[in-house]
């Protein structure tokens, strides 16, 4: 790392802290205004806030890492993409906008009550908890790497950044910070790919023969085995839940397209979002597969036997020109603040939604809540800080990320879905489904070598499947709302005798 190496990191992390600092200067009037922009967020805006939530540092390092150390195959779970976010446009959508909700576990607090909306919540927060630790770890990782501080180092400048504009500006400073870092962490793998081209004899062609020679253009796995990491079929079904989660039940990407003005614009947000999501994917994977072949035409670039978490750094660290190592390392940052924000700022939101001011609102102001947000989003990140120290005790941050997520997201998106298809089903179905839905996810990961690639379908079906029978053998005497699909399609909600 030369100077100017340092000088490009200073410049970016000085440079995102002001965009966000510059983004809180317009005062926040209400919790509204703080959590969601007042909803008056620009639809393009809030998809690249969207783009940059879903691409993580864990993307951006550990992606090309996969491709590079075994093939294309980690394509398969990300095709879905584009469905499972037609799914959340046409389907959760339209409920969303319907109750002008702040957090979406609203719905269900509409739906079934109270109880069931905090319960949610809460095991979203923890959720999000776990995985905010993968987060935090892929940019850490890289400047604990490059530059030689401590990890434990590399997490606090993290998340210091970072805490310092989302909890003075939420939303609004979110989403400005985030559309800058959407171009940075996007422009440094794009250059990445031109350097690799450029710099190989042959160019792409070579690069391209020899990635097929050894057998790295391999895409698509169609066994029917369970334990295989990744194959076609669990793509096709558990990964569309997975991602239909995600974009449906999941408060930090929610939030993102509830700021828009309207549903159309929220639509769109959905739909553009997924598809840029989806080419950065495609492109991360592309580029591990020209390191690949980039240092099997010129070995020593990357040593033998590194861990596909530390591929992407070791290429950068010895073969990019000095200055683009520094763009690499504020990229990482980048994707790991944009998403750490989004995160930070929604576990606040549901944090004070759905617990403080559902079950112990004391009549404060307007005022007084923003500072408790405030207060929140902080402590979110103290704890963030905990997670992060441990999760590389659970092997890579890609699939740490998705094994840890899936155990909840199932079960969430199986409520969501009780809600809004069985119409019978009342409080205990929702809270039964989801207490089995997750407990059968535990059980397959404890006794079987099931691949974690199938736990989120697995936890989606057993919590709906279970809730189900739960509204046969004890039916709702009373909805709370029916916030039905029927009624969806009707004229509008009404109360309900189940």
């Amino acid at each position: 790392m030369s100077p100017l190496d340092y000088v490009v990191i200073a410049i970016y992390v000085t440079g995102v802290t002001l965009v966000g600092l510059a983004a809180s200067r317009r005062k926040q009037s209400s919790v509204s205004e703080y959590f969601l922009g007042n909803r008056r967020v620009p639809w393009l805006a809030a998809s690249a806030s969207m783009i940059a939530t879903g691409i993580s540092a864990k993307s951006l390092i550990g992606l090309p890492g996969l491709s590079y150390t075994k093939d294309l195959t980690y394509l398969q779970m990300y095709l879905v993409l584009p469905l499972a976010a037609l799914i959340a446009a046409t389907l959760f959508l339209p409920f969303y906008s319907r109750i002008k909700i702040t957090s979406a576990y609203e719905y269900l607090g509409r739906r079934f009550g109270r109880g069931v909306q905090s319960y949610a919540s809460l095991i979203f927060q923890i959720e999000t908890a776990l995985i905010l630790g993968t987060v935090i770890a892929a940019p850490s990782l890289v400047m604990s790497e490059a530059t030689g501080i401590s990890y434990n180092a590399a997490v606090a400048i993290l998340l210091a950044a970072t805490l310092l504009y989302t909890s003075i500006g939420g939303m609004r400073a979110v989403i400005w910070t985030d559309v800058v870092q959407f171009f940075v962490f996007a422009a440094v793998p794009a250059g990445l790919l031109l350097y690799t081209v450029s710099t190989a004899e042959g160019g792409l062609t070579a690069l391209i023969e020899t990635a097929a020679a050894h057998d790295k253009l391999r895409a698509f796995n169609f066994s029917f085995d369970f334990t295989a990491e990744i194959t076609f079929w669990a793509a096709l079904v558990s990964m569309l839940f997975w991602h239909t989660g995600n974009q449906s039940v999941n408060q930090v990407l929610i939030q993102r397209y509830m700021s828009t003005p309207s549903q159309r614009d929220s639509r769109r947000t959905i739909l553009l979002s997924s598809v840029g999501i989806l080419g950065l994917w495609i492109m991360f994977l592309l580029v591990g597969i020209l390191l690949y072949s980039h240092n099997t035409m010129y070995p020593g670039s990357v040593p033998p036997d590194t861990p596909p978490d530390r591929v992407f750094t070791a290429f950068v660290m010895s073969v990019m020109p000095t200055g683009l190592k520094g763009a690499f390392i504020a990229a990482a940052f980048a994707a790991g603040m944009s998403t750490l924000s989004s995160m930070l700022n929604s576990m606040g939101t549901v944090t004070l939604v759905d617990v403080w001011q559902l079950h112990f609102s004391d009549g404060a102001s307007e005022r007084v809540w923003i500072r408790r947000a405030r207060l929140l989003t902080l402590l979110w990140g103290v704890f963030s800080f905990v997670s992060a120290l441990f999760v590389l005790r659970f092997g890579t941050v890609i699939t740490a990320g998705i094994a840890l997520g899936s155990i909840i997201t199932g079960a969430l998106l199986g409520m969501f879905l009780i809600g809004i298809f069985i119409k019978r089903a009342g409080a205990a179905a929702a809270l039964t489904g989801s207490i089995l839905g997750m407990a059968s996810v535990v059980a397959v990961m404890a006794v079987s070598e099931i691949s974690w690639s199938w736990y989120c379908g697995i936890g989606t079906v057993m919590t709906f499947l279970a809730g189900y029978l739960s509204s046969l053998v004890a039916p709702a005497a009373v909805c709370a709302e029916d916030l039905s699909y029927e009624v969806l399609r009707g004229s509008g909600a009404t109360k309900k005798q189940a």
